[in-house]
């Protein structure tokens, strides 16, 4: 057994090919449940299947590490991964660096130019057995990890997995609920620790003389044919005509796909379906629209929304804007764009690009007036929210006649703020309870609302009343006396 006292005293280096995680023709990351048979790293042109790699360096005395992920066709050289981690850190968010004392390297990758590097860099080499004494089991810890994120992600491609080491970092190591192992690692550091490693053109220069000594894993560079594939939108969308006959029938193609995937009750079939519309037309927009909803993470969401809206605008065409616009969503064509542009206000909304999520609400009603989306009531909720009363007003004065829940309550909240609790805010608050009697219980918090919104409602339900409280609750929170109004609202119309 090891045994070390502080931080940076020994660094075990670990590569291992997952048995679970495989990647498809398409470049996407597939799970299969049954394991696939042990593939050692320097075996890994056996591997029948292109499969994923975990590069990890993993500080042995405080357990805080960094890890990389790479596959059989796109490896990652071990000395570039070694800079990577020891490198004084430059910004970037990482839970060690700095040299340490030694490093410990297992048989299955060991090779006469990694020790001889490590050796130059004043770094003793250890060589235990592949196993527990080379601390393999957080392998299996980030690869749950990841297939977790992979469920409330869509980018399931290398370069995805990649972007979601922070998240995994922020449960396994950077911890306010369980033992924090990156504050262990920095407290247990002694004098003259972290040792910083020289610049890069002098690290590489150390591994040179031994790289591909022993045709295993790369040491120092790669052959041309492994380069790291982002297959989620290989598709350039500019400098093309997307309005071509040909390109058209493609785009048809693929909306037809995503017709169907809507109708599909598994999330990965839903997925496959977004990524093989996209492989056929880069220009469909709902695909982007689908992968979006599909996703947990507002910021993953937001772009591929962005994608989506850039899509749909090359498809229809600057002619068809002019056109078209006053009645968009009359037009078949128009409403992949549309159901992109909410998507994008939503999201820039949800992570505070306030001002541009407004305009794109207001461009959506200078579009379609009509409004089929509903974009009215959201974006009445966001203009109270922001405390823009007279706009909201304009608004509310073009909707005099709606008498639904989400104007009425909304109406009733304006009427409140102007008067406080008079004549016609309580009238007009009678209304809105009329309208949908369960509000009141979510917005009081009488209720809890659920994690995600109802896919559908009747009128005067309490999925009505969910997806209005939802939308709407930050507006009369920032109300004062608002809820209070509310909470003794057992009122008489009054005349």
């Amino acid at each position: 057994m090891i045994i070390t006292d502080y931080s940076n005293q020994l660094h075990q280096l670990l590569v291992s090919v997952s048995r679970h995680l495989y990647i498809t023709k398409d470049g996407f990351i597939k799970y299969q449940e049954k394991p696939a048979a042990a593939v050692s790293v320097k075996d890994y042109r056996k591997a029948g299947r292109e499969r994923l790699v975990y590069y990890v360096l993993r500080d042995h005395f405080s357990g805080s590490f960094v890890f990389q992920v790479a596959s059989t066709k796109s490896l990652i050289p071990l000395a570039e991964f070694l800079f990577y981690v020891w490198r004084e850190d430059a910004g970037e968010e990482k839970f060690l660096w700095g040299m340490p004392e030694s490093l410990s390297i297992p048989k299955n990758i060991s090779s006469p130019g990694l020790y001889s590097g490590v050796e130059k860099l004043g770094i003793r080499s250890l060589n235990p057995p592949s196993g527990f004494d080379s601390g393999i089991r957080v392998l299996r810890d980030i690869e749950g990890n990841l297939c977790f994120l992979m469920h409330r992600t869509v980018d399931h491609t290398v370069a995805g997995l990649n972007g979601l080491r922070q998240k995994v970092y922020r449960y396994l190591i950077n911890s306010s609920y369980r033992d924090n192992k990156f504050e262990r690692w920095k407290e247990c550091l002694p004098a003259g620790h972290p040792r910083n490693a020289p610049d890069k053109e002098i690290f590489m220069r150390y591994f040179t003389a031994g790289a591909g000594d022993d045709g295993g894993l790369p040491l120092t560079g790669l052959p041309d044919n492994q380069k790291m594939k982002q297959k989620i939108n290989k598709n350039s969308l500019s400098g093309v005509d997307a309005n071509s006959p040909l390109l058209q029938e493609k785009l048809s193609q693929a909306q037809d796909l995503i017709y169907d995937a809507w109708e599909l009750g598994r999330r990965d079939m839903r997925l496959d379906l977004a990524r093989k519309a996209l492989s056929i037309s880069p220009y469909c927009a709902d695909a982007y629209v689908l992968l979006a909803r599909e996703s947990d993470y507002p910021q993953e969401a937001l772009e591929l929304y962005k994608k989506g809206v850039q899509a749909g605008r090359l498809a229809l065409g600057e002619k068809k804007f002019e056109e078209y616009a006053g009645h968009f969503w009359g037009f078949i064509e128009t409403r992949p764009y549309m159901r992109a542009l909410y998507g994008m206000a939503e999201g820039l909304w949800k992570l505070g690009e306030r001002a541009e999520a407004l305009e794109h609400f207001r461009q959506m009603l200078r579009l379609n007036p009509n409004d089929n989306q509903g974009v009215r009531y959201t974006l009445l909720y966001c203009l109270l929210a922001e405390g823009l009363d007279e706009e909201a007003g304009q608004l509310l004065a073009e909707n005099a006649s709606e008498e639904t829940c989400f104007m009425a309550y909304s109406r009733a909240l304006w009427y409140f703020r102007k008067q406080g609790g008079g004549r016609e805010s309580n009238n007009y608050l009678k209304i809105a309870l009329d309208s949908n009697s369960h509000v009141p219980e979510y917005l009081l918090k009488k209720r809890s609302l659920p994690f995600k919104q109802p896919p559908s409602y009747a009128l005067g339900s309490p999925d009505e009343a969910i997806i209005y409280v939802s939308e709407a609750k930050e507006a009369w929170e920032k109300t004062p006396g608002a809820l209070e109004w509310l909470a003794g609202a057992d009122l008489p119309l009054l005349h």
